[in-house]
């Protein structure tokens, strides 16, 4: 070993110890492949259970409209979940109340009664422009899904243009484990069953004189199982997106459910659902682990599972979206759903789902749920021992900031696409999307904005509670020494001198559980008002677009160029040029240059 390479590799192991790291990270220009980034990328799913919980107060519509401020478009809001299966439609009730819940064993639903006007109660609730999909009861399938079929006319008869799509049941690849289907459920049978309830719906009186351009279309699919994690399958099915849209139900020719016209005509996208970690059982209790969720390559282990059902639906002409999701299934678990590394997972989900081609990314809501994102406000509620009252977790917060992500410029209109980042923004600590302008016209893309996490854990000894989570669940272990940093080196397609601002999704540590804002703003918890104002940070693109920005251990920053006007400068970021990487030892910045291999001390 050299002198010279002694001294830098002493350099960087002084820059580690001292909590320094540097990151070099090049963003592709010439040949770049997005996928589409809507403006409302971020979803909710509410189950029917609890519809009335959210809409009963102002808080969810605040809270919602301000997503819609910033964005353009409200968030979308699937109302469905395991209660959908379990929801009857009645012209009243002996309660004389729009529903009733029959409850068993540990205050489960057994069965979920509703009236017509139970739809119209909530119907208003949400922000104007927000879409609606309703999930029917698909499992009563006696006396020809009468029930579903009343359900789809009362539902559009109260949303009206607001709804969207309807889905058939949830987790339809659940049913035999539960009872409902016997053993020869499958793709063949789902697909005959899906087109006489959708073959029922379409005929009725109601749908055909709705205008061609308002009738609700259909979200097909449903499924739970993840593709690759055999102990996640509760039965044994050949349900997949791939199989649903190749297989023909006389296996004579290929096509599956979108062979006919009039199918493929009512689907308006496929779903599936995922849960990386779990509650529901013994084994997968113990692997629970905050610093597995807070991964980014555990993520992408995940994520990437779903590439060739994106691409089966694609090939049937209607888009994949994530359906239900969210840290941990059968309600969440505090301690790892509601804390701040969570927060970070979810806009690291959202964006990498959407480079993948997951259009959309529903969180399940629960009123009650230890993973909501927000509970509503009212009275108290005692959960596993304990009093909690409504209230806003950190994962609130990765909705905010990836609406800033989604978000075009005051008075401009633009479609973005979306690219991860390989290299060192892909990593079990460090992860980056680019976002893109003009790839849905056809025009050569523009970097546009910029997204970096820093996954690395960190746990802190502020934030620690909230009153809308379980104290028994609040941080006991604590990282040592002070926070590290992180340095980002970034070769752009910027020009020089051109203004970068810079928003910061930040939170105490990776175990917070509060305290979380978004570049200094926050939501008041109880009303759901915004409280303060967003700190002005900016950075200048500096020579062959470089740009360099700092962020903490455990912290998401969006860089968003300011001068939207302007064209780019075409630069290649440098191969055999030089790359300029700064490690802070000690307070002295030294630079390391690599020049066509050769690596200079300056």
């Amino acid at each position: 070993m050299t002198r010279l390479t002694s001294l830098i590799v002493a350099l960087a192991a002084a820059a580690r110890v001292l909590g320094q790291e540097t990151s070099s990270i090049k963003i592709p220009i010439d040949d770049v492949k997005t996928r589409p980034l809507v403006r409302d990328v971020f979803g909710y799913s509410i189950e029917p259970i609890w519809v009335n919980a959210y809409t009963d107060n102002p808080k969810a519509a605040k809270l919602l409209s301000a997503i819609g401020a910033v964005t353009g478009k409200p968030p979308p809001i699937r109302v469905g979940g395991n209660t959908a299966d379990q929801t009857y439609q009645h012209e009243t009730l002996p309660s004389g109340h729009d529903w009733d819940a029959i409850r068993g064993e540990l205050s489960t639903v057994q069965q979920f009664n509703v009236t017509p006007a139970w739809y119209g109660a909530w119907a208003d609730c949400f922000p104007a422009g927000t879409d609606l999909i309703y999930s029917l009861n698909f499992r009563a399938n006696e006396s020809a899904w009468a029930n579903a079929v009343a359900q789809a006319e009362a539902v559009h008869a109260a949303l009206g243009g607001k709804l969207k799509m309807f889905e058939l049941g949830n987790e339809i690849d659940h049913f035999i484990n539960k009872g409902w289907r016997g053993a020869d459920w499958g793709v063949e049978r789902y697909i005959d069953q899906f087109r006489n309830l959708t073959g029922q719906i379409v005929a009725s009186d109601w749908y055909r004189e709705t205008p061609e351009a308002q009738r609700p279309k259909f979200q097909a699919g449903v499924f739970a199982d993840p593709p690759w994690v055999p102990d996640q399958h509760d039965e044994i099915d050949d349900f997949s997106i791939e199989n649903l849209t190749t297989l023909a139900t006389d296996h004579s020719r290929v096509g599956g459910i979108v062979e006919r016209e009039q199918d493929k005509d009512i689907i308006g996208s496929y779903a599936m659902h995922l849960y990386p970690q779990s509650t529901c059982d013994t084994a997968r209790w113990h692997r629970m682990r905050l610093d597995l969720l807070s991964n980014h390559l555990v993520l992408w282990q995940n994520v990437s599972q779903y590439a060739p059902q994106v691409a089966a639906a694609d090939r049937a002409g209607a888009p994949l979206v994530m359906g239900e999701t969210n840290s941990v299934s059968c309600s969440g678990r505090s301690g790892i759903s509601d804390t701040f590394g969570a927060a970070l997972w979810t806009v690291d989900y959202v964006l990498l789902g959407a480079s993948l081609g997951l259009e959309k990314t529903y969180f399940h809501l629960g009123a009650q749920s230890e993973y909501s994102a927000f509970t509503p406000a009212g009275h108290d509620y005692e959960l596993k021992n304990e009093t909690l009252t409504g209230g806003i977790r950190p994962n609130w917060y990765s909705h905010y900031f990836v609406a800033k992500v989604v978000a075009a410029p005051k008075g401009l209109k633009k479609s973005y696409g979306v690219t991860a980042l390989g290299g060192d923004a892909n990593s079990s600590s460090l992860s980056g999307y680019a976002v893109y302008s003009g790839a849905a016209e056809k025009t050569k893309p523009r970097l546009d904005k910029l997204v970096f996490l820093d996954m690395g854990i960190w746990n802190g000894t502020e934030g620690l509670s909230n009153p809308s989570t379980l104290s028994a669940t609040d941080g006991t272990m604590f990282s040592e020494g002070a926070r590290p940093n992180r340095t980002l080196s970034i070769a752009t397609s910027w020009c020089a001198g051109q203004n970068v601002t810079v928003t910061r999704l930040r939170g105490p540590g990776t175990n917070a559980k509060s305290n979380v804002t978004v570049s200094g703003m926050s939501f008041d918890p109880e009303t759901g008002d915004m409280v303060g104002e967003e700190t002005k940070e900016s950075v200048k693109v500096g020579e062959d677009g470089a740009v360099t920005v700092t962020m903490r251990r455990a912290e998401a920053v969006l860089l968003e160029m300011v001068d939207v006007t302007s064209g780019s400068c075409s630069l290649t970021p440098p191969t055999s040029a030089a790359v300029r990487t700064s490690i802070s030892v000690d307070g002295v910045l030294a630079f390391v240059v690599t020049v066509a291999g050769l690596i200079l001390l300056m």
